[in-house]
């Protein structure tokens, strides 16, 4: 008696797992090849020095000065930038849209004109990134004097220390930024008696950025 054989289907794979391992590669390949930086608006050429001491990572104002002396300011955390953000909205009374404050929250740093400030985060999209940062108006003393023109950094130290009353300030300048610039912004901190603050430099030997203590002139 002849022996019937069993009929095989054509055999089939589960691709489902070869799904999500492929989405699985794909993501650690994404996260480790791409940088994620806060957008940074100025670039600063540090001057090198042999300190070594280091900078606070948190609770820290950096305010940062351009070889021309254009000055600008940042914060190292995004609730900080918030609360300054603000405390600049109430004591403008101005509103800022929910875009234009997230957009601020993850500045590294920023350079606009007070009046400007509403303008610029209640832009579209395209225009609040291409927004001109050409520094926030900070005249040295005789200049104020003599134009009128008000020293817009000594708002943005206070509204700092509103919104963190330790707030650290530190001093991020170029290497051919004009001492008067720099001046300008010392006097600044030493309006509102922030006589103490960070240098940030360069170590000589390469490295991090560090910094020395400083202390503005009386």
């Amino acid at each position: 008696m002849a022996v019937k054989k069993p009929k095989r289907g054509a055999p089939s794979v589960d691709m489902t797992a070869m799904v999500d391992v492929a989405f699985l590669l794909l993501t650690f390949f994404i996260l480790t090849t791409t940088s994620f930086r806060e957008e940074e608006k100025v670039e600063v050429d540090m001057p090198s020095s042999v300190s070594n001491l280091e900078v606070p990572e948190k609770g820290l104002c950096i305010i940062s000065l351009s070889g021309d002396g254009e000055v600008y300011m940042g914060y190292t955390d995004i609730g900080t930038r918030e609360e300054v953000l603000r405390q600049f909205m109430q004591d403008k009374e101005v509103s800022i849209s929910e875009e234009g404050f997230m957009y601020f929250s993850n500045l590294k740093d920023f350079g606009v004109p007070i009046d400007s400030v509403e303008t610029w985060l209640n832009s579209e999209a395209e225009v609040l990134k291409a927004f001109p940062h050409n520094g926030i108006p900070t005249p040295t003393e005789a200049e104020a004097d003599s134009t009128g023109d008000p020293v817009e950094l000594r708002d943005w130290i206070r509204w700092s220390r509103l919104a963190d009353q330790k707030m650290r300030f530190a001093i991020k300048g170029d290497v051919d930024t004009p001492y008067e610039r720099l001046k300008a912004v010392t006097d600044a901190l030493q309006y509102w008696k922030v006589n103490q603050f960070s240098m940030i430099t360069d170590l000589e030997e390469g490295g991090g950025a560090e910094g020395e203590e400083g202390e503005a002139e009386e």
